[in-house]
């Protein structure tokens, strides 16, 4: 068994607590316009191509689909991921998104970091969406849990709920992103409703599961009061919640949508002010603490 990963980054302080090592799976069933990680959607390899390191020797034209130019275009609905250009790249401007590894080889990069974790620490299962690689995730939570390692999975809840139930033995914490109320709102914005997802949701609470709702604030999409206002209904009806983290939007992802070939997404970040308001806001109307 094979998982397809895109990164494995130590040190992480902001998905779970203590410091952990977060684990990027590549897949989403999702197509959340604002994405931060939008080499994560596509479950395959991709080409990513750092234009200001392309020297334009025209050794990635080698590409068998088309995908490169002689003066370092790069053509990426074209790309299979097949990783040519990566290995002719003289300057390496270009560089292969999708790693196949085995949970013992995950595993394996992730126990140097473990004297770190300091017990409270550990392993946080990101991406992309854990949940789309259900088998991969849950024989690497076996694996950590065995090393006594604990496992946090952040997850946008739309799987089957079979799949989520089968992590509940290994996972200590559920981060589950709520992106938007509205049913049709939601479909516009990232491709699906979110009615699978709210049913998860509360599947997972009567569970006894641990649970932080990660909530996305994108300026001019759901920074509403009727938004927020849902958030709270949730916060009411799942009294067992621990807290609601709100994530501002920011625009890291357009780097890496340049490097894939996309167009910039088109948002713009908050400013701090505009952050805090939110918090406060959103503190009057939950019955749990709301971070920021």
């Amino acid at each position: 068994m094979r998982g397809v990963l895109t990164d494995i980054i130590p040190f992480s302080v902001n998905d779970g607590p203590g410091i952990r090592t977060s684990v990027f799976f590549k897949g989403c069933p999702l197509r959340c316009r604002w994405c931060h990680n939008p080499e994560t959607q596509s479950a395959g390899p991709q080409a990513m191509v750092l234009q200001s390191r392309c020297i334009h020797c025209g050794a990635c034209a080698a590409c068998p689909s088309g995908a490169r130019g002689k003066a370092g275009e790069y053509f990426a609905s074209r790309c299979t991921g097949c990783g040519l250009c990566a290995s002719l790249c003289p300057a390496e401007a270009c560089r292969i998104s999708g790693m196949a590894l085995t949970p013992e080889e995950t595993l394996a990069r992730i126990l140097p970091d473990k004297p770190f974790f300091r017990g409270r620490g550990g392993v946080t299962l990101t991406g992309g969406e854990p949940l789309l690689q259900p088998e991969f995730a849950r024989a690497l939570s076996s694996l950590l849990r065995q090393r006594g390692i604990g496992v946090v999975v952040e997850t946008c809840g739309f799987a089957p709920w079979e799949d989520l139930a089968a992590l509940l033995p290994y996972v200590s914490r559920f981060l589950f992103d709520w992106k938007l109320t509205d049913p049709e709102q939601h479909r516009f914005w990232t491709g699906a409703d979110n009615g699978l997802i709210r049913e998860n949701l509360k599947k997972l609470h009567e569970s006894g599961a641990d649970i932080v709702l990660r909530c996305p604030i994108i300026p001019g999409v759901n920074d509403t009061p009727a938004h927020f206002d849902g958030i709270a209904r949730l916060t009411k009806e799942l009294p067992r919640l621990i807290q609601v983290d709100i994530l501002p939007y920011h625009a890291l992802g357009n780097d890496k949508r340049a490097q894939l070939g996309l167009d910039a997404d088109g948002f713009r970040a908050p400013d701090e002010e505009t952050a805090r308001r939110w918090q406060n806001e959103l503190q009057e109307l939950c019955g749990v603490p709301v971070l920021l």
